[in-house]
């Protein structure tokens, strides 16, 4: 950190703007700190951007809606799948600690027994009997099964299925355990559920990192948003301020509305929001409606599959 403030001081840069996550929000605290330690003027700005949506403060974070619009359409393409050649679909989905962008999976449904049938988020441990007891009603119920599953996934113990199968904890710049990008979690699930409970046709994927950069879906909403908080960071600097830039919401449903404001870098910086209890099923095993009212507005609007007897009759 030391080098990145010599180099603002070699070049008379007297804004830093850095765009991120909770790690990037702490890169930012520790270069402003230092700048004030140091005695060099600089306005030190972090611009909210993460698809986990995981930052305390602010009701949202941008690159969020889009993602949600990703997984929404993800698992309405699979629904339809599942539906003409039935069996269990398992989707591990990114979220390490929260599960905003699994939970996002529901938002496409359009019937009652549309998928995904289980939703398994990071705030709620589960285990492995319990995950295949659950497979295992719903497969009797409808012959067929659509399953979304948080890549932090932890078993009752706390402890994440993924790191009890990586025999090298492969980590980040910031030292976390590397989840996406392996598709171990999803064949060890699909392994389970053909082993134990005989299904014949078990299919898996590991979305990965296509989901957090797929520009064909992008939500209009969090496309305005996000040009917004990068423009409020820098109104807020020439005010002489540094922080970050939070959203706050002033308006759901038809009426959704936002507002920006500042808030200290101490409150976002190396911290991580979970999804509110009430966003989870008391099972463990689905969304709630409260979580479709939150999210549904973010994600500019989805499209609708067609089916005999959603379409008007000629």
């Amino acid at each position: 950190f030391g080098k990145i403030l010599d180099v603002f001081k070699k070049r008379d840069i007297r804004y830093f703007y850095y765009i991120g996550g909770n790690d990037s929000a702490n890169t930012c605290k520790i270069v402003n700190d230092m700048a004030v330690k140091n005695g060099y003027d600089l306005k030190a700005f972090h611009i909210p951007k993460t698809v986990d949506n995981d930052l305390l403060v602010t009701d949202h974070c941008p690159g969020y809606g889009t993602a949600a619009k990703f997984e929404a359409c993800a698992l309405m393409g699979d629904e339809l799948d599942n539906r003409a050649l039935p069996g269990v679909k398992i989707d591990v989905i990114m979220g390490r600690h929260a599960g905003f962008l699994t939970a996002a999976s529901v938002l496409g449904k359009q019937r009652e027994d549309d998928g995904p049938h289980l939703v398994y988020v990071p705030e709620r441990g589960v285990s492995m009997d319990k995950f295949l007891g659950d497979v295992e009603d719903v497969y009797k119920k409808l012959s067929r099964c659509v399953v979304a599953v948080s890549e932090g996934i932890c078993d009752e113990d706390g402890v994440t299925w993924a790191e009890k199968l990586a025999e090298q904890k492969e980590t980040d710049s910031h030292g976390n355990i590397q989840l996406s990008g392996t598709g171990s979690l999803a064949d060890f699930l699909a392994g389970q559920v053909k082993s134990r409970l005989g299904v014949k046709r078990v299919r898996a994927d590991t979305f990965g990192y296509l989901q957090r950069s797929f520009a064909g879906l992008q939500s209009s909403v969090d496309a305005r948003e996000a040009r917004w908080c990068g423009r409020q960071a820098v109104q807020y600097a020439m005010e002489e301020i540094s922080g970050s830039v939070a959203i706050k919401r002033v308006g759901g449903g038809k009426d959704y509305a936002v507002e920006l404001f500042r808030t200290e870098l101490s409150s976002v910086a190396e911290k991580t929001k979970s999804m509110p209890a009430e966003y989870i099923n008391a099972e463990g095993n689905g969304i709630t409606d409260a979580f479709i009212e939150y999210a549904m507005p973010l994600t500019g609007g989805l499209p609708k599959t067609q089916y005999l007897g959603n379409e008007p009759r000629v």
